[in-house]
């Protein structure tokens, strides 16, 4: 087994408003006044989401690194969809997302056979894909070249 590493987060919430902290870095996460937040900052889901594509585009930095992989750019687009009546208070319907969509677009020299490679190492490392991914929630994830405009 390699080096185990821990991540902390120290938050303080405030209504529906959390300021969190790690390390010297700061965000705020908030709700939309039709969910009873001020709109503040960026809601819970959407920053998950938004930790997904950065977690994947790190990933994708590094192992293109390994690859050799021309990789000149990375456009991210997600979305999640999940039932609201769960977090409601509705037991019978899952509270969680049941299904991530990302789609990427790749600023790239390479061949698809050599983006699927990488997004197919990408899904294999990626600790934020694995975790929604193994805990049995659909993932789709489309990797493709950026139409190049002259």
């Amino acid at each position: 087994m390699g080096q185990l590493k821990s991540f902390k987060v120290e938050g303080k919430g405030t209504g529906m408003r959390l300021d969190a902290i790690a390390g010297k870095h700061t965000i705020a996460i908030d709700e939309p006044e039709s969910f009873g937040g001020k709109d503040s900052a960026i809601d819970p889901l959407s920053t998950f989401l938004s930790s997904l594509i950065s977690c994947e585009n790190v990933m994708a930095q590094l192992i293109a690194q390994e690859m050799k992989f021309d990789l000149q750019g990375i456009s991210f687009d997600v979305e999640g969809s999940l039932d609201l009546a769960g977090l409601m208070g509705d037991l019978t319907v899952k509270p969680y997302f049941q299904q991530v969509t990302v789609k990427a677009t790749l600023e790239t020299t390479e061949s698809q056979e050599r983006i699927d490679e990488l997004q197919n190492a990408v899904d294999q490392r990626c600790p934020v894909f694995r975790t929604i991914k193994d805990a049995g929630i659909p993932v789709e994830n489309q990797w493709v070249k950026a139409e190049v405009t002259v």
